[in-house]
């Protein structure tokens, strides 16, 4: 009877102590993408296989992690919202712009609120470089501002 009970008692800390471990880790994982892409000032350098030209001061994202917030602009709108990191996944919400009318720009801008409106995977290349994916296919890159 002993031994059942010691049995029963280790198998059920086994399954806590594996649960918290999985938790931990999913965490961890959370945290280290967190801080590898939040705080910082990105330049978008690729949507969807087309490369952008132009300046970071017009093509950018920022992810302040203190208050889940983004800031961007693809071209000519300030855009705003919220996201969350769960994972290797990011999601956006609640986006919203400026409403300037910016011919040549305008159709970089609605893929970008496009690519926003949807969870992508994130790969973090290096330390100046992420890559946002969706069914495996890069839909944006992203390059540190220095």
């Amino acid at each position: 009877m002993k031994l059942q009970i010691l049995s029963i008692a280790l198998f059920t800390s086994i399954v806590f102590y594996s649960c918290d471990s999985s938790l931990i880790q999913s965490s961890n994982a959370n945290n280290v993408i967190e801080q590898s892409i939040t705080n910082k000032k990105w330049k978008i350098t690729l949507l969807n296989s087309e490369k952008i030209q132009g300046d970071e001061k017009d093509f950018y994202l920022k992810l302040n992690s203190n208050s889940n917030q983004l800031e961007a602009k693809a071209g000519c709108n300030q855009l705003f919202g919220e996201f969350q990191i769960k994972e290797n996944f990011i999601s956006f919400s609640k986006i919203g712009s400026t409403k300037m009318y910016c011919g040549d720009t305008m159709a970089i801008e609605n893929s970008f609120i496009a690519i926003l409106s949807q969870t992508s995977k994130v790969v973090v290349i290096d330390s100046s470089k992420f890559i946002l994916l969706t069914d495996d296919i890069v839909i944006a890159q992203f390059e540190l501002v220095k």
